[in-house]
């Protein structure tokens, strides 16, 4: 029980820190520099494309752009690195069933990554608590 409680208040300070995360906007050199690591890797380079597609996320920058770059990664090669990545577009787009969605399949895909675990299943609690309401 008392694992059970510190567990749960340990999960409501994170949802609090990753909901209260400040969001930088990008300028159009940090845009350029996005378009310019895309430029200069090779299609199968998934990573980047991955890389790419998240800063331009979290920094709110072209999400239509973001979600091709994605998309190309997931082509790549689909983990649970892109697949929770694309969970973060719907996300910052709204949509919390497909990202709810999205953040399944990468924690379906390698359950056995403890690394990435506690991250992603901190992202379902939030959008199962969303589609609750």
């Amino acid at each position: 029980m008392k694992t059970l409680i510190t567990s749960l208040i340990a999960t409501l300070f994170s949802i609090t820190l990753f909901a209260a995360a400040p969001v930088e906007k990008p300028s159009n050199a940090t845009a350029e520099k996005l378009v310019e690591m895309i430029e200069n890797t090779t299609s199968s380079d998934w990573a980047t494309y991955a890389k790419a597609a998240e800063l331009s996320i979290n920094w709110n920058g072209d999400l239509a752009l973001a979600k091709e770059w994605i998309d190309h990664a997931i082509t790549v090669e689909r983990n649970n690195k892109t697949l929770e990545i694309l969970g973060d577009y719907y996300a910052r787009l709204g949509d919390e069933e497909k990202a709810f969605s999205a953040y399944m399949e990468a924690i379906e895909i390698n359950i056995t990554n403890t690394e990435n675990i506690d991250r992603l299943q901190r992202k379902v609690m939030v959008y199962a608590k969303e589609l609750k309401k």
